[in-house]
């Protein structure tokens, strides 16, 4: 399954891309809504993973952007700190899941497998 980690802190974005690589995930990473545009016109993805507190365009409006693109990807959205009344109704709105940093490529993989197409069998991500 095609996902798509979009964070502007290279370690995050790189250790999430390893982490969904090693549960059988398809990772493909952008430092920035720019960059993560041009993916999203070069391939079809099943899961957007994406942070919320960017420069430029966040998180929550690159969504929308990347929902406009590709009608059927899955929404993930990840913070470090509290979202706006606006942005928590337009996170509703996109049926998107918003997950509080730090976050695990497994934690990722679980809320992955819930919208379906699991590469991973749900005991596999058990303690």
């Amino acid at each position: 399954m095609r996902v798509l980690v979009v964070d502007d802190h290279r370690n995050t974005r790189e250790s999430l891309a390893l982490g969904l690589t090693l549960l059988g995930y398809e990772p493909d990473v952008a430092a920035g809504p720019v960059e993560a545009l041009s993916r999203l016109e070069e391939r079809a993805y099943r899961w957007l993973i994406c942070d919320v507190r960017m420069p430029g365009t966040n998180g929550v409006e690159f969504a929308c952007t990347a929902r406009l693109r590709q009608a059927d990807i899955g929404v993930i959205l990840m913070t470090a700190y509290d979202v706006s009344h606006d942005e928590r109704r337009i996170i509703e709105a996109l049926e998107a899941n918003l997950v509080i940093k730090p976050v695990t490529a497994a934690a990722l993989a679980r809320l992955c497998g819930a919208g379906g197409d699991s590469p991973i069998e749900s005991e596999e991500l058990q303690p």
